[in-house]
């Protein structure tokens, strides 16, 4: 089974680099200045679970070689979604699925409508992991997950397949029969926590720590739920409460993704997240008066991304 990982960054690198160092046949398709680093220097992380520091097959994304993947995985930053999706076009063959580990819902819609509902599997992955100012990958929580499955919950041969090929590549996968569902649970997850530790500018522990930190991380959770109701998103009835045990179960240190990439001066994915959430709610006839916690991250995002724009001017 050939897989190809595009982008080889926190995410598509600690993945691809495990699935790469089991054996599986993987090439990544990554910007010019990546290619150039991994072709030179290989690929590193530094991890819980084991340092890697292995060569890998890559291609730039300005190559105008095609062929066909039977496995191409998106794990590019949400804001890079729509480069990615051109790109990849000249790899889709007949039989070629794509599984997407980006954070958000509306990619999947976008992915759908591109290339085929059958063509797309719906996935998600809980790791904690950046890139060092040298591109080396560190992962550090016990987190590294990857949860999979056919858009419409039926089993099939092919993420049968997909499952043997990722399995013991040292790190967790499951193959899910209700994928719709745990994405909607992940983006509750992930908008919350990566929300509530921009906003507070602390890891999640001491948030919980702080019985007002608590108390507002709970008031976001339940707008955000309610706004998956509002779209009629197939969750469960206690995903408030499920999402809270799941921060509460983090180390007293994890970081959001969001947050260090503002602790860097990076680019952020306040629209794809937070700002596809308030989107909704106005499409749907909301009222934004009633997400005064959401409103309050968005815009702390929002001005972030205004100041730090003009900071690199």
């Amino acid at each position: 089974m050939r897989f190809l990982i595009v982008g080889a960054g926190a995410v598509g690198g600690y993945f691809g680099g495990r699935l790469s160092l089991k054996g599986e046949d993987v090439t990544f398709l990554v910007r010019p200045n990546r290619c150039k680093r991994l072709k030179e220097q290989g690929l590193h992380i530094q991890s819980k679970h084991g340092d890697i520091h292995t060569p890998v097959k890559v291609i730039s994304t300005e190559d105008p070689a095609a062929e066909p993947y039977d496995v191409i995985i998106l794990a590019v930053k949400a804001y890079h979604f729509s480069q990615a999706a051109q790109d990849i076009k000249r790899f889709v063959g007949d039989s070629t699925v794509i599984l997407p580990l980006l954070n958000g819902y509306g990619h999947f819609l976008k992915l759908q409508q591109e290339f085929g509902k059958n063509r797309v599997l719906g996935g998600l992955c809980f790791i904690e992991t950046t890139l060092d100012h040298d591109g080396t990958i560190i992962q550090t929580s016990g987190l590294h997950d990857v949860v999979f499955g056919e858009w419409d919950g039926s089993a099939s041969a092919r993420t049968d397949a997909i499952l043997e090929h990722m399995s013991r590549a040292g790190f967790n996968v499951k193959l899910s029969g209700s994928i719709q569902r745990d994405v909607w649970h992940k983006y509750i997850f992930i908008s919350s926590m990566s929300g509530i530790t921009a906003l507070m500018n602390a890891p999640i522990g001491p948030i919980l720590a702080n019985e007002h930190g608590r108390s507002v991380y709970r008031r976001l959770i339940a707008e955000i739920v309610r706004t998956a109701k509002l779209l009629d998103a197939p969750v469960k009835e206690d995903v408030a409460e499920i999402t809270f045990k799941i921060a509460e179960s983090l180390d007293f240190n994890m970081k959001s993704s969001m947050q260090r990439d503002i602790e860097k001066g990076l680019s952020i994915e306040a629209d794809q997240l937070q700002g596809a959430l308030i989107s909704a709610i106005v499409e749907n006839g909301g009222d934004l008066s009633e997400f005064p916690v959401l409103q309050t991250v968005y815009g702390r995002l929002k001005i972030y991304e205004q100041t730090s724009v003009l900071s690199r001017a």
